[in-house]
């Protein structure tokens, strides 16, 4: 009985932050986002269907975080299988390495990327010099969707390398050693042995890759101001001193963050039967 005093009495301080720094907010936004001049109202939601700029956004958003997580994926679980293969000093390096990219903020990372692609960006004129390119017409590209997609990845391949760390390591080898004395083709061990071993990290950590995507602010800003019409973006300037419209802003915040949830809870609910 003490012990459980004890326990409530340390957890309490967290609890106390948590619903201070995290619930309470929350309340608040969700709140805000029915108010229209102090009056109770719907049209904050409602002009996510009547304002086309709000539905562009959103599947600028959507196509944009998809594309991201499917590349991040794909390149991130080969990638992470050979970091775990290699062994000694090479792998620790690397791994002491992989989570640097996470330590930097999405602005920092968003003008890292101007400086090495930009018009007179280092790559650039190295790119311009050996092959004849023209820096405006080359780095044009950055300041696009397609752009965030390169810069995104800086960031999103790291999370998917360390998650898949840990299901390698976790696999259970020897079942498919048995698979492979029974008989089983490297394609058939792969699909009914190792797959359904590392299937929960890779639903898990594309799950995160979309997610950190979908809300990813800092770079875009970094790299486009709000030329792209993306829902973080968008939501920017509500919010700043060019265009004030509190209401708006948190029930597309809201919005954001619901249509992330239901994206990622279908998304593990169809893939997670086709393990």
């Amino acid at each position: 009985m003490r012990r459980n005093i004890f326990l409530c009495l340390l957890l309490l301080p967290l609890c106390l932050l948590l619903l201070l720094f995290l619930v309470w907010p929350m309340v608040l936004i969700l709140w805000e986002s029915f108010l229209v001049e102090g009056k109770l109202s719907l049209s904050n939601y409602l002009s996510m269907f009547t304002t086309k700029l709000y539905g562009d956004s959103l599947k600028t958003s959507l196509v944009l975080s998809l594309t991201t997580t499917i590349i991040g994926t794909v390149l991130g679980i080969p990638l992470s299988y050979a970091l775990y293969r290699s062994g000694g000093r090479i792998k620790a390096l690397m791994l002491s390495i992989t989570p640097v990219p996470l330590t930097f903020s999405g602005l920092v990372v968003g003008f890292a990327f101007i400086i090495l692609l930009g018009a007179s960006g280092f790559i650039t004129l190295l790119l311009s010099k050996i092959f004849n390119l023209n820096p405006l017409e080359f780095s044009s590209f950055l300041f696009t969707w397609k752009g965030l997609v390169v810069a995104y990845l800086y960031f999103l391949i790291p999370r998917m390398v360390l998650t898949m760390i840990s299901a390698w390591s976790k696999a259970d080898w020897s079942l498919v050693d048995a698979a492979y004395s029974l008989g089983a083709s490297k394609w058939m061990t792969l699909r009914k042995v190792l797959l359904p071993m590392i299937w929960p990290a890779v639903l898990a950590g594309s799950s995160l890759l979309f997610a950190v995507s979908m809300g990813a602010f800092g770079t875009a800003f970094a790299l486009s101001g709000t030329g792209v019409k993306i829902l973080p973006l968008v939501i920017y300037t509500h919010v700043s001193e060019i265009s004030v419209d509190i209401g708006k802003a948190n029930a597309l915040a809201i919005i954001l963050a619901l249509v992330t949830t239901v994206m990622i809870m279908v998304y593990e609910r169809v893939f997670a039967t086709k393990q």
